[in-house]
């Protein structure tokens, strides 16, 4: 039998370089991947930070309206008619205030049994409801504090409502609670107010975990609990970030913050598709660069490998610099793909910052809102206290303000206010700290003054805030609360009840004034 010829398994020559692009490559796949995956992660990260610096700022902004009310409640609570009993005149008072004429709904009386005594809903006298009192309101018979009740249904309106509810003190006993219904509108108005990216949502939850605004659909939604998964990331939490569905079924990044105050939670989502959407185009340009790298050969895909390294090492660097909160600049990246994951870090970067700083600042006036002054106020008092020296506070509010609104647009109010802000900023040294804390009213920190002089910048700060303002015909001028530490309060609570009593008499005695608070 003749001897067989052995074939040894033959491989093309081209079948042989396509299996050595292919595996030339693979590193360059490798990377890409990674690449993307990294972008991803970081991008995922963003939105954590994101939505959980908005859900916090928005709940400071909450919180800020709502220590307004309470200022106001509590001042009504003071009032002579209540002092003597004279309840018809209290409701004539109640019905003509107009300490929030925007957001509430109606004025309660009730007493310590949950009965109402008076509501301006009613004419004086006529018969009032036996029952629909909040048991939460009990709360300010037995613990003599504000509180902020959970959602529920009115019994005269039979609508959701909310109430602030604070003590009415007589001869050292609480005799009423002075409730203040709030509708669900004031909450949404207050999200509306904030500019919100395409497909983001905002919810507030009550203390029950019950939705009492959104920026959707809200009248669909109010009333609801919120979603199982955002209740269970909510125990034992104050803040957090979590991958969940809303209740109009769209997948979303959730952020949310809850008030240590008033136990309120905000909740900031941001959708999936957002991210996963920027995801896949990246992916499609990878796939991209891989046909083309397969196409041009081995030697193409050597010097791709060489420029991914290089720009891995880029990213990492401005990775690690941006993970340590540095400025961090456009590195300077060959490849395509490496220059998406590095734009979307500097819009990382730059969206991280704008975040941060509105969270702590007035956007109209850029001033410190009422969250970063607290923060400086409370380290000045303690320098104070540590150093035996003193400080001042001015709380100021404007004479005059509203009625440039109803006459002349709040476009022109918002001019006003921002140059307020600036007289502000030239009257007062530069260790000092100005912030806006709500409509038209500013405060002002003076470190390391004496009584003398924080009433000679008052002084200042009255004649520079009365001059005429540019193309307002409104003559304006501004009331001024002067408390002094440690004189007129030895922390912060007490230094503003202060400020803002001795500013409430100065608008009672005239306007256009300073009045200083009283000793404690």
């Amino acid at each position: 039998m003749p001897n067989r010829i052995r074939v040894r398994r033959s491989v093309s020559l081209r079948r042989a370089l396509r299996m050595l692009v292919i595996f030339s490559v693979l590193p360059t796949v490798l990377i890409c991947a990674w690449l993307a995956y990294s972008n991803y992660r970081l991008q995922r990260e963003g939105f954590e930070q994101q939505t959980v610096l908005l859900a916090r700022a928005i709940q400071a902004e909450i919180e800020r309206e709502l220590a307004a009310i309470e200022s106001g409640l509590k001042v009504m609570a003071t009032a002579p008619e209540l002092a003597r009993g004279d309840l018809k005149a209290f409701h004539q008072h109640a019905t003509n205030n107009v300490l929030a004429p925007d957001m509430a709904l109606n004025y309660v009386l009730t007493d310590a049994k949950g009965l109402q005594v008076l509501n301006t809903l009613f004419p004086f006298g006529a018969a009032l409801p036996k029952a629909g009192t909040p048991a939460q309101l009990q709360q300010v018979f037995a613990q003599r504090e504000t509180v902020l009740t959970d959602l529920f249904k009115g019994v005269t309106t039979q609508a959701h409502i909310m109430a602030v509810g604070v003590p009415v003190v007589v001869n050292d006993k609480v005799v009423y609670s002075l409730n203040m219904g709030l509708t669900p509108d004031y909450i949404n108005r207050l999200i509306a107010q904030r500019p919100l990216p395409d497909g983001w949502l905002i919810a507030v939850l009550d203390r029950s975990r019950t939705i009492v605004g959104r920026s959707r659909d809200p009248l669909k939604f109010i009333g609801q609990l919120v979603g199982l998964r955002v209740q269970q990331a909510m125990d034992g939490n104050s803040s957090g970030f979590l991958e969940s569905v809303t209740k109009d079924n769209v997948p979303v990044f959730t952020g949310f913050s809850t008030s240590d105050r008033w136990g309120w939670t905000v909740v900031a989502a941001a959708p999936q598709r957002s991210l996963y959407d920027h995801l896949f185009a990246q992916l499609a340009q990878v796939l991209l660069g891989l046909v083309l790298a397969l196409g041009l050969g081995f030697w193409l895909a050597r010097r791709a490998g060489a420029k991914v390294m290089s720009s891995v090492q880029q990213l990492n660097d401005t990775a690690l610099a941006l993970g340590r909160g540095e400025d961090v600049s456009p590195p300077s990246l060959e490849l395509q793909e490496a220059q998406a994951v590095g734009t979307a870090m500097l819009q990382a970067a730059d969206a991280m910052r704008k975040v941060k700083f509105f969270a702590q600042h007035d956007a109209l006036t850029e001033l410190p809102n009422r969250l970063l002054f607290d923060e400086l106020a409370q380290r000045s008092i303690l320098s104070a206290m540590r150093h035996h020296g003193e400080l001042a506070l001015l709380a100021m509010d404007l004479d005059g303000f509203k009625k440039v609104n109803d006459t002349l647009g709040h476009s022109i109010g918002d001019e006003v206010l921002k140059t307020v802000a600036q007289r502000i900023g030239y009257t007062i040294r530069a260790s000092d700290v100005a912030a806006r804390i709500g409509g038209d009213e500013f405060i002002v920190l003076l470190d390391g003054v004496s009584q003398s002089d924080a009433l000679q910048t008052a002084e200042r700060l009255v004649h520079a805030l009365c001059q005429p303002y540019y193309g307002v015909s409104v003559p304006l001028g501004v009331s001024i609360g002067l408390a002094m530490y440690p004189h007129h309060g030895s922390d912060l609570k007490s230094l503003m009840l202060g400020a803002d009593s001795a500013m409430y008499a100065a608008k009672s005695a005239g306007k256009g004034q300073t009045h200083t608070a009283k000793p404690q």
